[in-house]
C-alpha cells in the first residue's frame, strides 16, 4: 500500500474539516493568470471569492498547476477544506452561478483529508493549438497562421524531446532549480479539422517550457534555426536560451494524473 493510500483512510480531519476538490475549465483570455495576485483578475481569485461568499470563511484553495495570463484550463484542479456539510453536488452548483461565465466547475468531489491537489499530482498534460488560417474568431484560443507546417517535421522534433531529459534551456531563467530534468511520456503534433495540436504530457514541467518548446519548432518549420540546432539545445551541446515562445492564447492545461483510489 502507498503512502497515499495510506493516508486515503482519513477522509476528514479530527475538527470535522472536509477537502473538496473541484475539477475546473476555464478561458485564460480575461485572467491575469491562475495565482492570486493583488488587484488583478485571477483564476484562483475569482474562485476563492465565490467559495467565501457562500461557505462564510476564509478559504486556502491549492491547484494543480499555475497558468499563466492567457493561458486556458481544460482540466485545472483545486482543493480546499471546510466545516461546511453541503452536499457536493450543492457545492458545485453553488459554484456555477456565482462564477463568471469564463471558469466552469466540471466536477466536486470529497477527497481524503492529506490529499494535495499540486504535491500529490504524478503528471500533467499540456495542449497547444495552431490554427493554420488567419481567423477572427480563433484569435484568442490559439495561434493564427497563415501557412500550412510541416507535420512530418513536427513530430520529428516531437520525438527528440521524448528522448531528452534535461530542459533549462527551454525554461525562464529565473524559474531555474537545482534540478531541470523532465521525465516526457508523450509528445506529440497532430492535425484536426484546419487546426495544429501539440499534446505533451510528463511527470514536471519548467515555467514557460512548453510555449518555448513549441515557439522553437516553429522556427525550425519556418528556417529560423535548423532541426540540429534544436537537437543540440536539448542535449545542452549548445548552452542558448530558447529565445522563440508561442502566444499564451493556444496553451491549455489539458490534464493532471492521481492515483487511481483518489479521483
Amino acid at each position: 500500500m502507498t503512502q497515499l493510500a495510506k493516508r486515503s483512510r482519513r477522509i476528514a480531519g479530527l475538527d470535522g474539516r472536509r477537502n473538496i476538490l473541484l475539477k475546473l475549465e476555464y478561458c485564460g483570455t480575461n485572467f491575469a493568470g491562475w495565482q492570486w495576485q493583488e488587484n488583478e483578475r485571477t483564476v484562483q481569485g475569482v474562485l476563492k471569492a465565490s467559495l467565501e461568499r457562500f461557505l462564510q470563511h476564509k478559504v486556502k484553495i491549492t491547484g494543480s498547476g499555475r497558468t499563466d495570463a492567457g493561458v486556458h484550463a481544460l482540466a485545472q484542479y483545486a482543493n480546499f477544506t471546510t466545516q461546511n456539510q453541503m452536499a457536493v453536488v450543492d457545492i458545485k452548483r453553488r459554484l456555477n452561478r456565482m462564477l463568471p461565465s469564463d471558469v466552469v466547475v466540471l466536477a466536486c468531489r470529497e477527497v481524503p483529508w492529506s490529499f494535495d491537489a499540486r504535491r500529490d499530482a504524478s503528471w500533467r498534460a499540456y495542449r497547444y493549438l495552431i490554427c493554420e488560417r488567419l481567423s477572427a474568431i480563433n484569435k484568442e484560443s490559439a495561434w493564427t497562421m497563415e501557412r500550412r507546417l510541416d507535420l512530418s517535421l513536427l513530430n520529428k522534433m516531437a520525438e527528440i524531446i521524448v528522448e531528452s531529459r534535461q530542459f533549462e534551456n527551454f525554461c525562464k531563467t529565473k524559474s531555474l532549480k537545482e534540478s531541470n530534468e523532465c521525465l516526457i511520456f508523450k509528445a506529440v503534433w497532430s492535425r484536426h479539422g484546419g487546426f495544429l495540436r501539440f499534446d505533451i504530457s510528463a511527470n514536471r514541467f519548467l515555467h514557460n517550457m512548453v510555449r518555448l518548446l513549441v515557439g522553437t519548432m516553429i522556427a525550425v518549420c519556418e528556417g529560423r534555426i535548423s532541426i540540429s540546432d534544436f537537437a543540440d539545445m536539448l542535449s545542452l551541446k549548445i548552452q542558448n536560451k530558447a529565445k522563440y515562445i508561442a502566444p499564451a492564447c493556444g496553451l491549455y492545461l489539458a490534464g493532471v494524473g492521481y492515483e487511481r483510489n483518489i479521483l
